[in-house]
């Protein structure tokens, strides 16, 4: 156990050291570890270092690392002697980096690509760790915990990084905190993800020392041959030894060599084995620290202990009194016993032998299955906390790979045994990290007293109002409760009311026409609405094959009519009093639309189903648009909308009680949910005022567009 003495920041120290392996065939990027530390006799002052993966070769690239070295060193010397927080003076340090590089890149002609840049700046000094970067490299920061146990964190996937990089400020944010005894961080490039469980770079570090952990990594890869070049720097940060002075008044802190922290491992190793064996020597074996490991002894220790009974017995037998010996074969003249004392002892040895020698068996074998699954459960354990932190640091750049990621960790994690209650302790802080990050990826936005823009009166069954639009401002929708139509100025104020005659039939979609609002039935037939006038009349439309319409929308004139029942959708032109005679829009061999619910255009015709799907349609052929994953599942839905100024495509999710909001590359932007929703039944967008208008149940909703 650690001690829990508070220890001053000025007396630890860090031990750094570096891996470096080139067995790269070709150059096709650049990769290194540069330290800057305080020379002198003081040494004061802190330390920097910059870790640099850049995905490509090339004369800029080459001049930007040594503008950044060049400036981080210049600056770490001028603020060496300056008496400030850690954090204040790495502030400094980082804006003249930005200001070089920013000059640097203003006055470059080369063009730099930012995305293959991935570059880190570290300060340390006094028990404190500051870092800023770009990019991505591994990196895995082991936190000493209280139990003698290390929490992994991936430190630089927390760095929260601009999307668009800007040349004048690279370096967008900083993190700093505590770097305390017993703490370690290692950090590289990207190629040792690959294999980071093959080296066990984890285990070595947290079982060896640190020159000799870096020393067997570096010799695995050179056994390996890997074809490419690896950096990476390991900080480890010690209590330094606090000596006394000559004079005796004050202490001095000594950092004790290296090699003689190993010797003195060494030194200390072989004194315990001396000390110990072999009475309590145990099998070579690595354990882990969150596992408890049970004492074991071993079939040779069993077999000595044995052997060494034994000779005991006889060492006793031939201590004993000569003459008396010979009296007791006097007695017994021709007539002795053969089982004397010393055959009784050999074959009550010899069976205990046996018997020690089975149960030994026994317990090694059990040991042994003990050990299989200690270190299969470990396995999986540091495979699903290596997904999940890789799902952190995914989170950063894309949401939707994040995701494929974190779902791996989940379905793993069921494996888990969880019969001991450190096992179950370690489960269930990877469920809370696992929970955490997966409420940060499903992107959901709480809505708390949505405006209400329209509300029909108490008592009247759900459903009433359907498809709304908006039309010369205003906002129009359908209620079949009452053969009316209702618009809306889009305040609180009483809607205004157009009674239409629908001969028994509903009203399945509204339109936006040229003059006036145009409504379909369920019968397919049009009803033409000017709501500046109030009135209602029958429009005309041409003959089609349709059987029942399914859902409508106009655009730029036409009217687009989707029929799930023949899975298709059916185009009519405008004509004198309605619309003409209808086309089929879909090809032969598209997507089938039996359970096809909704469309919406904007050039492109999006469609989806119940199930939730989303398919997409140009020049009646349908490409390769799908949603991105969700958590939780698109499986259900009941209207789409977007349109050709607006970026996103909606989605109304009654089943779940939300909104969805993708962009148009089908990625997930945010899920709007609200107290107030029973189930949003239909939407529509007003990508000018960025206004969101729901229908759930009898009440129509506005939201803010993200």
């Amino acid at each position: 156990m650690p001690s829990e003495r508070p220890i001053d920041p000025r007396q630890t120290v860090f031990r750094i050291t570096d891996i470096e392996y080139s067995n790269s065939q070709m150059d096709e990027k650049i990769v290194g570890v540069f330290r800057f530390e305080p020379t002198g006799a003081s040494k004061n002052g802190p330390t920097i270092i910059v870790i640099a993966e850049i995905d490509g070769v090339g004369y800029v690239y080459d001049q930007l690392i040594d503008v950044v070295n060049s400036e981080a060193e210049h600056a770490r010397t001028l603020l060496s002697h300056v008496e400030q927080e850690p954090v204040s003076r790495f502030e400094k340090v980082i804006q003249s980096v930005n200001r070089a590089v920013g000059e640097f890149v203003k006055g470059e002609p080369s063009p730099i690509n930012w995305n293959r840049v991935n570059m880190y700046i570290l300060e340390l000094s006094d028990g404190h760790m500051c870092l800023a970067g770009i990019g991505r490299l591994m990196n895995m920061f082991l936190q000493h915990q209280g139990d003698g146990t290390y929490k992994t964190f991936d430190l630089f996937g927390s760095l929260d990084q601009r999307v668009d990089v800007q040349s004048e400020k690279v370096f967008s944010n900083i993190i700093c905190g505590d770097f305390k005894p017993g703490d370690m961080l290692i950090a590289g490039s990207k190629n040792f993800e690959r294999i980071r469980n093959e080296l066990r770079i984890k285990e070595r570090l947290t079982t060896l020392p640190p020159v000799t952990a870096t020393l067997e990594i570096k010799q695995d890869l050179e056994v390996r041959g890997t074809p490419d070049d690896f950096v990476a720097i390991l900080i480890a940060c010690k209590e330094a030894e606090v000596q006394k002075s000559f004079d005796g008044l004050e202490p001095r802190i000594e950092e004790q060599a290296s090699t003689a922290s190993i010797e003195k491992l060494r030194h200390t190793e072989a004194e315990t084995l001396r000390h110990l064996a072999p009475s309590i020597l145990r099998k070579e074996g690595k354990t882990d620290p969150r596992e408890p490991v049970a004492p074991r002894i071993g079939a040779v220790t069993i077999l000595k202990r044995a052997l060494g009974f034994i000779r005991n017995k006889f060492r006793r037998e031939k201590l004993r009194d000569v003459a008396s010996m010979a009296n007791l074969r006097g007695m017994h003249a021709g007539f002795g016993s053969f089982f004397t004392r010393k055959k009784k002892t050999i074959i009550v040895s010899s069976v205990a032998i046996v018997v020690l020698l089975i149960v030994g068996s026994l317990v090694i074998k059990h040991q042994q299955t003990l050990a299989a699954e200690r270190a299969a459960w470990n396995a999986s354990y540091d495979k699903i906390m290596t997904d999940l932190n890789q799902a952190e640091g995914e989170a950063v750049y894309s949401a939707d790979v994040s995701s494929r990621t974190l779902q791996n960790a989940i379905s793993r994690i069921a494996s888990l045994d969880t019969s001991t209650k450190d096992r179950k302790e370690a489960v269930q802080k990877l469920q809370d990290q696992m929970n955490s990050l997966r409420k940060k990826l499903q992107r959901s936005v709480s809505v708390d007293n949505p405006t209400t823009i329209l509300s029909l009166s108490d008592g009247l069954a759900d459903g009433a109002l359907v498809s709304p639009i908006l039309f010369q401002g205003k906002l129009v929708v359908a209620n079949n409760a009452g053969n009316k139509i209702l618009v809306s100025d889009g305040t609180s104020s009483p809607a205004k009311e157009i009674a239409i005659n629908t001969n028994g039939s509903k009203v399945i979609a509204l339109g936006a026409g040229k003059t006036s609002v145009i409504a379909m039935l369920q019968n397919g037939s049009l009803i033409g609405i000017d709501i500046t006038k109030g009135e209602a009349s029958p429009l005309s439309i041409g003959s089609s094959d349709m059987k029942t319409p399914t859902d409508m929308t106009a655009y730029n004139g036409k009217l687009y009519v989707l029929d799930a029942t023949n899975q298709q959708i059916w185009k009519f032109l405008p004509s004198s009093g309605g619309f003409g005679n209808a086309s089929k829009y879909l090809q032969a061999g598209s997507t089938s639309l039996s359970n096809a619910v909704s469309l919406s255009i904007d050039s492109n015709i999006y469609v989806l189903t119940s199930a939730g799907s989303v398919a997409r349609y140009f020049n009646g052929g349908q490409d390769g648009f799908s949603l991105a994953p969700i958590d939780p599942p698109m499986t259900s839905g009941n209207q789409i909308w977007t349109d050709p100024d607006s970026q996103y495509v909606v989605v109304a999710d009654a089943s779940n009680k939300r909104v969805v909001v993708f962009t148009k590359d089908g990625h997930l932007v945010s899920q709007l949910v609200s107290s107030a929703f029973k189930g949003p039944t239909d939407i529509i967008g007003d990508a000018k005022s960025k206004n969101l208008y729901v229908v759930d149940g009898n009440r129509v909703f506005q939201l803010l567009l993200p």
